[in-house]
């Protein structure tokens, strides 16, 4: 860097042109290169496709993000943090920052002409490039491609997440000493609050027995990191009120920066953190998120084995103190510097055991009378993105006394086998979640992974009431009125058949209201149906359920001579072969499991039609059964694995096998 005399001595505005001719030369690179980068993306790549007469790319239209979408993604998130960094280099060289600051202009005057040339750099390109698509969108016919609106959504999104990644990486630039410190500590600081969310509530999931993990990472956390934001701009619009939000958060961060930059040491050049006092903050930090990581990584590869769980947990804390020790010291020879990381491990263990002997959480089920409500599901449906789902497949509270009662009492027990919950999971494994609603307006939810065998007995008076089955099967929060039309059946077997009557249509949900209503509880375990695919219009679909032991339902399908169509019969199948299931490795295989079948020397093979249609009826799709069986029908090669208890499988069967 180098200005004559007279230049550093005069003060001829608030920008300084000798200041400003010196950022373009050492930065102004990064904005010519993003311009560039971005007219190649996206003016020509929408040349090329409105030039390409076969279509055989052609974007969905409104939406410019899906133009060469990993490529705007990976510019909006690298683009900004480089010229962050270059741009305030000068900081991280002592001869350079002493130079700097010997120039007769206030801090707060060499900070701003650096930080909003560097905004100018960002937002140049980006409004040059959608000048463009506005000419382009007025000469050429391509108002099928995207609008107006559509051109400068784009635009308003891109710079606003990417003045929100400068001004984060600008932050950080104050808080080191060192050009490539500043990079990965920007990132980090970008992923941070996703980052430390995801690896806490993990953890919390590991040590406290019940907490609702999923419940909460389950709740849209891409919006906590503009990264994770960006990532998904292809697939949901950005809303404006996180615009200003984000806004917002740019202003703070640039008014951090400022104060920073003021009480900022020269000498803190080439230091990594450059403040002192911030030293323990980040080396107890790293400690602590690296041990988060450290249990949830040994928590899965040893399949939730207790002791190494704990390995990972002292493991990582060491890695993470040392590793801290290691950037703050400039030097591998920290070993012998422990004695902090002694004190944490010890204030870890306390907190750890105290937490596990108090146990105030895990054993907290609220008194029946403080109920008001009760939320019971084995399903996410209660915090769904999707509007379909969370429309309809949400399932609602309780309040009936014997449902709450009933939920408690499943609740008491779960927690008296905390210890074989906790044990290594298995397949039948399922998470329940329980959500009371407190007479005060609290709330408590937790979360469970169990067994579902184990606790039938306090499963079925809950799944059989009528309340239960009215706040979680969809068919009852499904308005008649609103249905464009209804398939039953189709699939490689039939062509199915499709309603669109409206009294056909209100008299097929009237009839399977009444099926779930009468079905037990052990036969909602069972059976696996077919799909019934719903149309409600604007290409919104949803699906039931049509199962072998829903009778009123199949009377009026017999009624309108339609049964053959909706479901498949012994008229559809060739034959089918039955063996004795014999321990099943990897009931996911269904390839294997066909072989397995063919290959069993005391495999029986039905082809008398009545029986097969009488195992069409008996059939479930869950493996956890005694018997298996491969139907083989008539359509192409098509087959279907399923398998039969010994309750629901056919008497000719079971004497085949004694």
């Amino acid at each position: 860097m180098k200005w004559g005399i007279s230049a550093m001595l005069s003060r001829m505005s608030w920008f300084k042109k000798e200041l400003l001719l010196q950022i373009g030369r050492s930065t102004g690179w990064v904005s010519i290169v993003y311009f560039l980068a971005l007219l190649f993306i996206l003016p020509i790549q929408l040349l090329m496709i409105i030039s390409d007469e076969t279509k055989s790319y052609y974007p969905q239209p409104n939406n410019l993000f899906l133009v060469n979408f990993s490529f705007q993604i990976g510019l909006m998130v690298i683009v900004p943090v480089i010229l962050a960094v270059f741009l305030f280099r000068f900081l991280h060289v002592k001869q350079a920052a002493d130079l700097m600051h010997s120039i007769p202009l206030k801090r707060d005057r060499i900070f701003h002409q650096y930080a909003l040339t560097g905004m100018i750099f960002l937002i140049l390109p980006i409004a040059v490039i959608t000048l463009i698509i506005l000419f382009m969108h007025n000469i050429l016919d391509i108002s099928a491609l995207y609008s107006i609106k559509d051109i400068f959504y784009w635009a308003g999104t891109t710079i606003i997440i990417t003045l929100l990644l400068y001004s984060a990486a600008l932050f950080i630039a104050m808080m080191t000493g060192m050009s490539i410190v500043q990079a990965v500590l920007a990132y980090v600081f970008l992923f941070f609050p996703i980052g430390i969310t995801m690896l806490v509530f993990f953890n919390l999931k590991i040590v406290l027995y019940g907490f609702p993990g999923d419940y909460f990472l389950n709740r849209q956390l891409e919006k906590l990191s503009p990264i994770t934001y960006a990532a998904v701009l292809d697939g949901r619009k950005f809303r404006w009120n996180d615009g200003i939000v984000y806004m917002i958060l740019t202003i703070v961060l640039y008014g951090l920066s400022l104060f920073f930059y003021k009480k900022r040491n020269l000498e803190a050049a080439s230091e990594a953190i450059a403040f002192p006092k911030l030293r323990s903050v980040f080396k107890y930090g790293v400690t602590f998120c690296v041990m988060l990581l450290g249990g949830s990584y040994f928590q899965e590869v040893s399949y939730q084995s207790f002791s190494w769980t704990v390995f990972g947990y002292v493991i990582g804390a060491v890695i993470g103190y040392l590793g801290a020790e290691m950037i703050l010291r400039k030097t591998w020879r920290v070993f012998g510097r422990i004695k902090g990381l002694i004190v944490y491990l010890a204030i870890i263990a306390v907190m750890g055991i105290g937490v596990q002997i108090l146990g105030i959480y895990e054993n907290k089920v609220p008194e029946e009378e403080q109920i008001k409500i009760v939320l019971f599901s084995n399903q996410l449906g209660f915090y769904a993105k999707d509007d379909i789902y969370r429309e309809y497949y949400t399932p609602l509270p309780m309040k009936e006394k014997a449902n709450i009662k009933a939920v408690r009492r499943l609740h008491e027990q779960l927690l008296s086998d905390k210890k074989l919950n906790q044990t290594k999971k298995e397949r039948q494994s399922v998470n329940f979640y329980i959500q009371y609603e407190l007479k005060n307006g609290s709330k408590v939810t937790r979360e469970y992974s169990v067994n579902e065998r184990l606790y039938e007995d306090f499963l079925k008076p809950v799944y059989e009431s009528k309340e239960y089955k009215q706040s979680t099967n969809e068919i009852f929060k499904l308005t008649e009125n609103k249905i464009k039309s209804l398939t039953m059946g189709a699939g490689p077997v039939s062509n199915g058949v499709t309603l669109s009557n409206s009294n056909d249509i209100k008299e097929v949900i009237a009839a399977l209201r009444k099926d779930v209503l009468a079905e037990s509880y052990e036969d909602s375990r069972y059976f696996k149906g077919s799909s019934i695919e719903v149309y409600l219009g604007s290409d919104r679909f949803m699906s039931l359920e049509f199962k072998p032991n829903y009778q009123n339902l199949t009377q009026w399908l017999k009624q309108k001579e339609m049964l053959k169509d909706a479901m498949p019969s012994s008229d559809d199948v060739t034959h089918v072969l039955v063996a004795k299931e014999g321990g099943i490795e990897n009931p996911e295989d269904i390839e294997k499991i066909k072989r397995e079948i063919e290959k069993s020397k005391e495999a029986l093979d039905v082809t008398n039609k009545g029986q097969i249609d009488q195992m069409l009826n008996n059939a479930s799709m869950n493996s956890n059964h005694e018997y298996m069986a491969v139907f083989y029908f008539r359509t192409g090669h098509y087959y279907e694995v399923m398998f039969f208890d010994e309750k629901h499988a056919p008497e000719f069967m079971k004497d085949h096998f004694k």
